[in-house]
This record gives structure tokens, C-alpha cells and sequence, in this order.
């Protein structure tokens, strides 16, 4: 017996476009004094690099420590800046900077209306592929219904017939080894009668 199908899920994945016009705003290919600043390499505190070698005696690691710190704290300001500090730009900055944050979310709105009509597209084509799917099992289960029946009563019929034909060659025997037995008795009189003498009438 097969299942119905699954429904499919409401919720539509985001394509690279959608994904890419949704992110925070003012995004990281706008100019900024923390972006062209280059940030030194994290360091392993176990491996430090060359001409430094950690030495097995000592196991303290404070210098590398306080190098990644460092880096930390100037990566945390550089998204401080960027996040918190990047937002009076588009309102009190130049006119190309206003029309560049105004341009970005007029993309992001548009992008969301075609998002939405692509979810209400797939949405439709789903529900519609559901449909023909439950109509084509529902065929199916009624096909299956009728060849039960149609087997049930070949099966009963069957039965029927062969019970009938039992009974009939049964009253058939019955009848034949009635006859046989008639005759026989009447074989067994003709050669020892019961009245002997006749003098029963």
C-alpha cells in the first residue's frame, strides 16, 4: 500500500542574489579608513614565528597572547566603526553617499517583492504537483478497490460452482449405488427368496 506524498515545506531557499542584497547595510565594499587598514596574521601561541622559539622549559606564552589581543581589538573596532558609527553617512554626508543608501534599499525591496513572487510561483506549482498527486493516488486506490471486488467474486463464484459440482457427483454416487444395491437385492431374491414355500401372500 503506497503513502500519500509529502507535502512540500512553505518556506523557499534564498538565492545568492536575495542572500547578498539582505546583509546589513553600510555593506563591506563601501570605502572606509578601517578597510584598506591591513591587520597582522594571528599567531599560535604553541608556534610562534620565526626568529622566536618557544622553548620547552618555559611555558609561558604572553608576547603571542598579547599580539592576537591586539589584533582583536582592532578588528572589533573596525566593525564598531563600520556598524555603529558608518550609520550618520547616508544622512549627513554627501549627495552621493544618500543616493547610494537610498539606491540599496530600493535594490532590497525589490528584492524581496521578486523573492515573494518567486515563493508564491513555487508555492502554486507545488500545491498543483499535490493535487495531481492525490488525484492520480486516488485512481489508483479506486483501481485497486475494483480489482479486490472483481477478484472476490471470481474467487465466490469459483467456490460456488465447485461446491454445486461436489453435491451434484455426490447425489450422482448416491443415486448409482442406490440402483446397484436394488438390483443386487433383487439378484439375492431370485436365488434364495424368503418365502420358501409361498405361503406368505
Amino acid at each position: 500500500m503506497s503513502k500519500l506524498p509529502r507535502i512540500t515545506p512553505t518556506c523557499t531557499p534564498r538565492s545568492v542574489s536575495a542572500a547578498a542584497s539582505y546583509g546589513p547595510y553600510p555593506p563591506p565594499e563601501l570605502t572606509s579608513t578601517w578597510n584598506q587598514m591591513k591587520f597582522p596574521p594571528k599567531i599560535n601561541p604553541l608556534a610562534p614565528p620565526p626568529p622566536r622559539k618557544r622553548l620547552y622549559a618555559s611555558w609561558e606564552t604572553t608576547p603571542q597572547h598579547w599580539h592576537n589581543d591586539r589584533r582583536r581589538l582592532m578588528m572589533q573596532q573596525k566593525e564598531h566603526e563600520r556598524y555603529h558609527s558608518a550609520w550618520s553617512t547616508p544622512f549627513y554626508g554627501p549627495p552621493a553617499d544618500k543616493e547610494a543608501y537610498r539606491r540599496h534599499y530600493r535594490q532590497v525591496l525589490k528584492q524581496q517583492m521578486s523573492d515573494a513572487d518567486e515563493k508564491k510561483r513555487t508555492d502554486l506549482q507545488s500545491k498543483v504537483h499535490e493535487s495531481e498527486a492525490a488525484v492520480e493516488f486516488d485512481r489508483q486506490c479506486k483501481m485497486k478497490d475494483f480489482q479486490d471486488i472483481v477478484k472476490k467474486y471470481n474467487y465466490l463464484k469459483n467456490f460456488r460452482d465447485d461446491n454445486k459440482m461436489f453435491m451434484e457427483e455426490s447425489w450422482e454416487k448416491s443415486r448409482i449405488n442406490k440402483i446397484m444395491t436394488d438390483r443386487y437385492d433383487r439378484e439375492m431374491l431370485k436365488y434364495n427368496p424368503i418365502n420358501w414355500s409361498g405361503t406368505l401372500s
